[in-house]
């Protein structure tokens, strides 16, 4: 296998076990004996491609051995999103570097580059800020999170709300299919497809975005920038309650301010442990924080303010010292840096609509006295009605049984904010049990005819996304499980001395 990989990748390709062992996990803590029980992850090749081409004869090989192929970028989710399922190549796009020059459409206005799908967004956006322009919107793991892994997720985040999700920056993409061909697709609205293989695939625009590469394999992308702009201004609100922090989030929403850039909440939890990391001690201990930052044209800007600062005094809240709030924004990449005092957690997140924000963090709030959780709690606005919240709580993953038992917790989250209108955000391998809770039964059922029209023989990322892979993960068995689980969770606890959330 090496000596094949190597004739197309050069040394660029490997099958050393000690070299293959980072590509079985992603930033998630998971116990050994469980991963093992129901996935294969590790692979049994690893090869880091710098072009189209050698992507196309990759594809090619593992379709003549039925070999199943994962791609990964920065492997910066914890939802087993590119960790193999059934081992098989693992196609590492972290070489595919570099921009192009910036583009000015003459119609309408708008500026674009082509970039490739392995740079990182915080390197995308340092290189362009050198020519004067700036990425629209980007995720919170911006330094480690790649062009093409975004895209292939969910693609909401910081930036979000003026711009939209990643999927209305794209005006073209291209790729590889599952046979192999190269392709570029536009914009349905723009223009027809271009395919510049043999037409077989009948790949779509839509089959390559938010699919977590189970349809295609993303290679460059064609994506929508803007000036870096006039006049920056970061605001950092306290309040006293989830309530009314909760209406000043609807509020900021409601009022479509043209230079309203993001929106992030911290809970006091949330608070509580980058306090014990050694971040935002400026912040009042107990208090709800927003972070509001607003960017554009300096008149813009200026009247969003004063109207932001009348509305956090009617609701109750604080203005903290405006250099307060430019140092929150300096730390927007380091949501995950309580991992320093909460080594081993586990997470739940979902889109939510954002006027049932403060019901739900209520709700969350009882929940965890009653377990006796900790629930680490950010979000981020990601349009004027929706937010992007992630719950973490503290387990761990040496312990199996401990491990298990508040796995009932996470399913406890999704049912949670299900009723409120929530979803999960990714599918990933961990949350195919939820696949209910994320689409209705037409749109499964419409997922499932255009992976069977894109890739026939589920050679790229099977198990994840469509179907659950085993008996285990199905909604129904995982759902009863969970509950009868859940029932148990805090004698366990008790038992092990474990549920105090520490």
């Amino acid at each position: 296998m090496e000596q094949a990989l190597q004739k197309i990748c050069g040394s660029r390709a490997t099958t050393d076990p000690f070299e293959l062992a980072p590509y079985a996990h992603d930033v998630a803590y998971v116990p050994a004996i469980l991963v093992n029980l129901l996935t294969n992850p590790l692979p049994k090749a690893v090869v880091q491609p710098i072009s189209a081409e050698e992507i196309s004869s990759l594809i090619k090989w593992a379709k003549q051995g039925k070999i199943p192929v994962t791609v990964r970028g920065g492997g910066s989710t914890a939802y087993f999103n590119c960790i193999p399922m059934k081992s098989g190549l693992v196609i590492d796009t972290n070489r595919l570097q570099g921009f192009s020059e910036i583009e000015l459409d003459q119609g309408s206005q708008k500026k674009m580059v082509w970039v490739k799908a392995g740079m990182t967004w915080k390197d995308l956006d340092d290189g362009l800020r050198q020519q004067g322009c700036a990425v629209c919107s980007s995720p919170s793991s911006a330094p480690s999170a790649t062009i093409g892994g975004w895209v292939s997720m969910g693609g909401l985040g910081i930036g979000s709300v003026p711009y939209g999700p990643i999927h209305d920056q794209i005006m073209a993409l291209r790729g590889v299919t599952a046979t192999g061909e190269i392709v570029e697709l536009s914009r349905p609205d723009k223009g027809p497809a271009r395919n510049n293989g043999s037409e077989q695939s009948g790949l779509q625009f839509n089959d390559l975005m938010g699919t977590e590469g189970t349809r295609g394999i993303i290679t460059e992308i064609k994506l929508l920038v803007r000036d870096v702009p006039e006049k920056e201004e970061h605001l950092l609100a306290v309040f006293n309650n989830e309530t009314d922090t909760g209406a000043m989030m609807s509020w900021l929403g409601g009022e479509h301010f043209t230079s309203l850039y993001n929106v992030h909440f911290s809970s006091p939890e949330f608070i509580m442990s980058l306090q014990k990391a050694g971040y935002a001690h400026e912040i009042p201990p107990g208090k709800y924080s927003l972070e509001i930052d607003l960017e554009g044209k300096r008149d813009e800007v200026d009247q969003a303010v004063a109207h932001i600062r009348k509305q956090v005094k009617v609701l109750g809240g604080t203005l903290l010292p405006d250099e307060v709030g430019a140092e929150e924004w300096a730390d927007r990449f380091k949501s995950l840096r309580l991992e320093q005092t909460l080594p081993s957690l586990l997470a739940a997140e979902m889109t939510l609509p954002v006027s049932n924000f403060a019901a739900f963090y209520e709700r969350l709030s009882k929940l965890g006295q009653k377990t006796n959780t900790l629930c680490v709690t950010y979000a981020h606005l990601v349009s004027p009605d929706m937010a992007l919240v992630m719950v973490l709580y503290p387990s761990d993953e040496l312990n199996l049984i401990r491990y298990i038992v508040d796995l009932s917790f996470t399913s406890n989250l999704y049912k949670l904010g299900h009723s409120l209108g929530g979803k999960p955000y990714v599918i990933g391998f961990w949350n195919t049990p939820y696949l209910g809770k994320i689409y209705d039964k037409g749109e499964r059922e419409r997922r499932r005819q255009r992976k069977q029209a894109a890739d026939p023989h589920a050679m790229l990322n099977p198990g994840k996304g469509y179907n659950p892979p085993n008996i285990i993960l199905n909604s129904h068995v995982f759902g009863l499980a969970m509950i009868m689980i859940g029932l148990f969770r805090p004698m366990v606890l008790k038992i092990l001395k474990g549920g105090q959330g520490q």
